[in-house]
């Protein structure tokens, strides 16, 4: 329950500020310049743990897919 939470609150925390991570450059062709993907940033935030980069990618993705949303509904 608490890692859920964690992992919750962080990957608002870097959607709510836009993911300000510096992409390296080893970065996919299909992003800006200066954006992460989901799976770049669970690397960089769990760099030895592939059950939590795992569950940081889903909740991740669920959050850029709702922001997206939210965002062409206007």
């Amino acid at each position: 329950m608490f890692k859920r939470v964690l992992i919750t609150a962080t990957v608002t925390g870097l959607i709510a500020v836009g993911l300000p991570i510096e992409a390296s450059a080893a970065a996919a062709p299909a992003t800006a310049p200066g954006q992460v993907t989901c799976k770049q940033a669970a690397r960089l935030q769990f760099p030895n743990e592939h059950a939590m980069r795992k569950a940081f990618k889903k909740e991740c993705k669920q959050a850029y897919k709702a922001n997206r949303a939210t965002v062409a509904a206007h």
